[in-house]
């Protein structure tokens, strides 16, 4: 081989290298083309991270604690440590208030906490002069979440994880005690990892499902994904698509 030939071999593969590096940074990606829409940002529990990610994508999800004696929501995913973020605080951040969706990834609801939350969720949706219509409240307790379903919050059952790994028999009684909680406690939409995508679509097909995908670009599923996410994307029962953040901004 050449000098001449091995200098253009490795100014193509630096060219590669430096598209797949952009390709990485950017909010972009080809799996969500004609579905922008649908493309939420996963996990944005920082101001720094709200504030890119408000720029580039149609919705945020974020994680929520109620504290009872405060009477306040903390921004935070347990067991990571709290760095003081109230939900007031970052309602106070939102650029263009009404134009991006918000799903609340409510931790820790239960029937101690669920009336003063909501209480609390309307005071601050009121002073940040915020639609109900166009926030998500999801909860794994969907019995819960039945009175902020009839204050105009979109309401969402976080189903059991991992539903693919379980055997015939515990598939079958998984799936018969999720229909009994959506009956007994109905909510606008269903929500769990798009790894459980075949599944739900075929026990629920009706149901509206919320659904994330938080995989790294680069991994051994990266082919796989691609045409999960534009199966996913292309069915209209499926209203959302979280997807990982991937600039490293205020990662937490």
């Amino acid at each position: 081989m050449t000098t001449g030939s091995l200098t253009k071999i490795m100014a193509i593969l630096v060219i590669i290298i430096a598209t797949l590096y952009v390709y990485h940074r950017i909010p972009f990606k080809f799996d969500y083309m004609g579905y922008t829409e649908k493309i939420w940002a996963h996990r944005v529990n920082s101001l720094e991270k709200l504030n890119y990610t408000q720029k580039h994508y149609a919705g945020i999800e974020l994680d929520v604690v109620y504290d009872l004696k405060t009477n306040t929501f903390d921004v935070n995913h347990p067991p990571a440590k709290s760095i003081g973020l109230t939900l007031d605080t970052y309602f106070s951040s939102l650029n263009e208030k009404n134009n991006i969706g918000i799903w609340l990834d409510f931790k820790n609801l239960n029937e101690e906490n669920e009336q003063e939350s909501l209480i609390k969720l309307k005071e601050l949706i009121k002073k940040h002069e915020l639609i109900p219509q166009y926030m998500i409240v999801e909860s794994q307790s969907p019995e819960y979440l039945f009175g902020f379903k009839q204050e105009g919050f979109k309401t969402s059952f976080y189903l059991p994880s991992s539903l693919n790994r379980l055997s015939n028999e515990e598939l079958i009684a998984k799936v018969l005690e999720i229909k009994t909680k959506i009956k007994n406690y109905p909510t606008n939409a269903i929500s769990t990892n798009s790894v459980d995508y075949s599944i739900i679509a075929k026990h629920f097909p009706n149901e509206k499902k919320y659904l994330w995908n938080i995989d790294g670009l680069y991994n051994t599923r990266i082919f796989k994904n691609f045409f999960l996410n534009r199966k996913v994307l292309k069915d209209p029962k499926v209203e959302v698509l979280l997807v990982r953040v991937t600039r490293g901004i205020g990662n937490r």
